[in-house]
This record gives structure tokens, C-alpha cells and sequence, in this order.
């Protein structure tokens, strides 16, 4: 049942994408990034197929893809921006993103890829592994908890439950190895986020800066750069997050917020907008919510 329910979500979904898409979508993407608007995207864990469409639409209309520290530039001011450029990023480093290598290789495609340091060590997201383990927690330890709340607990009460779930679970690894991510780090640069991956805004500032320190330590302790840039954990943060960010290495911050990156508008280099692009929807939805569209209309 859940999976008709999928296919026909993909369908449909894929239907409304090609009208918002072929009505306005598409020529907002090719007439409104310019040399003061950046396209940045982001990706998690998308099929070989969705990924490569993506790539080979931003091909065919002579988009450039910019690395991060090309990025970074036109942020600065150092570098000027050309007509139609796009910055491509991914979170958490899934063991499928090796597929993609190469796609990469291909399109000589440059990304960035923004590292939860304990999720490699342990193979998964502590989401994930509290959620898979939640049936085996003693009862003293949950105290009524529903997983539903999990995104709304302390870092205390996460790392409780992280580590009676982990102690009592098989982890079936989704995340890249440590050697994994060396070799993928040959086609990617790397960002930080975090060694948890914490909500953040449910953490205390000493909590907040073990979680910036300890990931860039750990990072560079592996022989990767983390080229001062961090991604923000699920788009959590807040302006004490920032404030701290501020005082680390740290000179760059992605966020989660579905906009253009406006260089007009001289925008915050610790809010730096991302796009998303789900694993598993069709082209045109994808299309269209590369457009900023999708999530317009349907907020």
C-alpha cells in the first residue's frame, strides 16, 4: 500500500512539477540567476538517475557549477559573478553518494559535501538509529517519550537515548566508512556538520561550540579540510548560533531556507541559502522546486 501510495505521489507530483515547470519555473531559473542571484541546491541521498537529470539540465543550459571555494569568492567580493552560476552541496554522507563518482567525473562536476563526523564512525544518524532501536530502550529511559517529539528534545536527553539505543542495536551502515569518504573527498570538498548532528537550537552554547570544535578537529585529524564552511543540522539555528559560528574557524554557513543566494542584497555568509532536492521524486518536481516555486505555492 505504501508503495502505490508512493508511485502515485511521484505522478502527480511529477505532473504539477512539468506545469509549474513549463508555465513559469523554467524561465525563472534561466532568466533570474544572473550575476546577482546564485542557484545554490543541496542533496542528501538521490538516486544516480535523479542526480545526473539534474546535472545534465544545468549542462544543457550552460550553468556554472562553482566550488566552494569559488563560492566563497563571489561571496567575498573577490571574484565576479557570472551570468546563470550554481553552487551544489550535500549533507551527511551517504554510502550511495559513492555512485555518483561517476556522474562527477563525467560533467567535471565540482560539490561540497558537509560531514557529521560520528555518524561515519558509527555508520548512521543518531535519527536513525534511535528510531530503527526504539522498542529495545528500557522504559526508565524513554519516560513517556514519542519519536514523534524526537527533533524537540535536549542534547542531553538525545545522547541518552542514542547511547541506550546503540548499546542494544545492530547499526546496519548507510554512512560512508572513514576510508570511504577520504577516497570520495578526491572528487568533493568538505564541510563540517557537526559530530552529532544535533538540532542545535535545542543546545547550550558550551554544547554548541563541542559540536563546531570537535567536528573541524576530527575532520582535519582524517587529513580533510573543511574549507571554513558548516552546514547547519536539519536547518536548525538561531542567532546565538550564529554568535558563536562567528568566533569559530568557521567563515561560511549553509542553511536550509529554499531562496537564491541574492548578492544584491550583500546576504549573510552564515546564512547562506540552500535549495533542497528530495531523493526520489521525477524531474519536473525537482525542477520546479529548484525554481523556489514549488515551495512557494504550496507553503
Amino acid at each position: 500500500m505504501i508503495e502505490v501510495s508512493n508511485k502515485i505521489r511521484f505522478y502527480f507530483g511529477n505532473i504539477f512539477g512539468y506545469l509549474i515547470y513549463l508555465l513559469l519555473g523554467k524561465k525563472i531559473l534561466l532568466n533570474k540567476i544572473n550575476k546577482t542571484k546564485i542557484l545554490s541546491i543541496y542533496f542528501h541521498n538521490p538516486s544516480v538517475s535523479v542526480f545526473e537529470k539534474i546535472i545534465k539540465w544545468l549542462v544543457k543550459y550552460d550553468f556554472t557549477i562553482v566550488s566552494i571555494n569559488q563560492l566563497q569568492q563571489i561571496l567575498d567580493g573577490t571574484k565576479v559573478n557570472t551570468n546563470k552560476t550554481v553552487f551544489i552541496s550535500f549533507d551527511d554522507a551517504w554510502s550511495e553518494n559513492l555512485k555518483l563518482i561517476p556522474i562527477l567525473e563525467k560533467y567535471n562536476v565540482p560539490i561540497t559535501l558537509f560531514v557529521p563526523t560520528k555518524a561515519i564512525e558509527d555508520g548512521d544518524l543518531w535519527l536513525n538509529i534511535v528510531r530503527n532501536g526504539y522498542s529495545k530502550i528500557d522504559e526508565s529511559i524513554k519516560r513517556g517519550f514519542s519519536l514523534k517529539n524526537l527533533k524537540n528534545i535536549s542534547y542531553k536527553y538525545h545522547q541518552e537515548l542514542y547511547l541506550a539505543t546503540k548499546n542494544k542495536s545492530i547499526i546496519t551502515r548507510r554512512i560512508m566508512t572513514k576510508n570511504e569518504l577520504i577516497k570520495f573527498s578526491k572528487y568533493a570538498s568538505i564541510g563540517s556538520h557537526t559530530v552529532n548532528h544535533p538540532i542545535l537550537s535545542n543546545c547550550n552554547n558550551e554544547q554548541v561550540k563541542f559540536e563546531l570544535e570537535n567536528s573541524e578537529k576530527t575532520l582535519n585529524d582524517w587529513g580533510l579540510e573543511i574549507n571554513r564552511s558548516f552546514a547547519y543540522p536539519n536547518g536548525s539555528y538561531n542567532n546565538k548560533i550564529i554568535d558563536i559560528i562567528k568566533e569559530s574557524n568557521y567563515k561560511y554557513a549553509f542553511t536550509t531556507q529554499p531562496q537564491f543566494v541574492d548578492l544584491s542584497k550583500n546576504e549573510f555568509n552564515y546564512e547562506v541559502p540552500r535549495i533542497c532536492i528530495p531523493d526520489n521524486l521525477g524531474e519536473y518536481e525537482n525542477l520546479a522546486r529548484m525554481s523556489t516555486l514549488w515551495i512557494n505555492i504550496l507553503k
